[in-house]
Formats: C-alpha cells, structure tokens, sequence
C-alpha cells in the first residue's frame, strides 16, 4: 500500500469522532411518572378501582350523575400521594351524597298528609294538592332517579300525576304530567335495595297511568307508604265521584 495512502487513513482514525446530540427532555408528566415506586402505582390503580365501585354503588343508591362527575374526572388525573387520598375522599363522599338526597326528601315534604282537605274543597282554581315530596323513581330500564313528586285533582276531575326532576344548582325542570288510573300495591322489592341501611323496611308501589303505563316508587317506611297508597286511592275516588256527580246533573 503506498505510504500517502496509510498516512490517510492514520489521520482519519486520528480525528475525534463528531459531538453526540443533546439528549432530548422527556416528555411531560413522564419523568415524573417514572420516578413512581411501584407501591405507589398500585395504590392509585386500586383507588381508582375503589373510586369506580364507589361511584356506581352511589348511583345504584339513586344519586345523581353531575354530582359524581368530579368524582369520575379525578380518577384519571391521580399524580401523587396526596391525589390518591383525594380521590379516595371523593368517593367516599359520592356515597355520602345519596345518604343527604335521601334526608333531605323528608324535609321538603309540602303537605304529606293533606288527603282530607282536599275533600273539603278542592277551591276556585279546581287544583287540590294532595301530598308532594322527593322520591326515588325507577324507570323501565331499570335505572333510579329522585323526582319531586306530587298529585292532585285537576279542573276536569283526573287525579293527575306530576314529577320535576331537579338539576345542578337546585334548579327544577323536566315537569311531566300524567292521568293516574289507579294504585298497584304490594309491588316486588327491587334488586339489591334490600341491601341497603334500613332496606327490610322499604316498601314499593306503583302509579298506572295513561301515557307512560305503571310508574314505580319506593317508600323508605310502611307509613310513607300507607300515606302514598291509601291518599292517592282516595283522591281517585274522590275524582269518580265528582265525574258521576256532573254526569247527574
């Protein structure tokens, strides 16, 4: 080999290898992660598990979605230690919340026991108020839902059945009304109430109406419920007579 040509080749050997490139940030969030022990990820991988289950059994007990919403969104956000005693709060609390629903229906109960009155007179607007309170509503899927729930005799004498849904920030909309037919008595407990805190006393029973056939209610006492059944089958009653009586005339 000619000696230009070693010559060459010895200095390119010589010559010191170009700069490596900068190493790149991670990306966010992902360093952070890393430095995880793996007691932590399990512990937020079971909270958000526990989170979940909370979440649902609040629902089943008739809570609402908005107020579980937060809920939901914390349990895909958990960064530390602190975050995962937060979520485990949250839904803690979630199931609080169908607890306070519950309480607070026995306080907005407008006129639990004003069956007699209104066989006294129903007054110039026609419109007798019989009882209205807050109860827990399952729909023909199966799903619950609290309604505001009250039923009168309207200026045609049709007892009349009308549930409010209530909304975030205590607002009330979705007002349905129906023609109630009669009372179903003694309907089968739903699955899985039984369960619940003072679940051997509930008692359930059901509107048949026009429009939307058997609607279903649940009653958290035997007394509730002989108020329901027994005032809303003397409005009936009392609605038959006032149409027989025009008929007469």
């Amino acid at each position: 080999m000619p000696s230009s040509m070693l010559l060459y080749l010895l200095l390119g050997w010589l010559r010191p290898s170009p700069p490596l490139p900068p190493p790149q940030p991670p990306l966010p969030g992902l360093e952070k992660m890393s430095r995880w022990p793996k007691t932590d990820m399990a512990v937020a991988s079971a909270a958000t598990l526990v989170a979940a289950q909370c979440v649902e059994a609040a629902e089943a007990m008739g809570a609402e979605r908005e107020h579980l919403h937060s809920v939901v969104s914390s349990a895909v956000n958990v960064r530390s230690a602190g975050d995962i005693m937060t979520l485990t709060a949250g839904a803690a609390t979630a199931l609080r919340g169908a607890a306070t629903l519950k309480a607070r229906a026995l306080k907005e109960v407008w006129n639990i026991a004003a069956v007699i009155p209104v066989e006294k007179g129903i007054g110039a607007a026609g419109n007798g108020a019989v009882m209205g309170c807050e109860l827990l509503k399952r729909t023909r899927k199966g799903d619950l839902h609290w309604k505001i729930v009250s039923v009168y005799i309207n200026r045609s004498s049709q007892v009349m059945l009308k549930m409010k849904s209530r909304h975030v920030a205590g607002t009330i909309t979705k007002k349905k009304k129906n023609v109630v037919l009669e009372v179903i008595k003694d309907m089968p407990a739903w699955p899985g109430r039984h369960l619940l805190e003072g679940g051997e006393h509930r008692r359930y029973f059901g509107l048949k109406t026009v429009m939307r056939g058997v609607v279903e209610f649940e009653c958290r006492s035997e007394r509730e419920y002989d108020i329901w059944t027994q005032g809303v089958s003397r409005l009936i009653s009392i609605a038959a007579e006032k149409r027989n009586s025009r008929h007469k005339v």
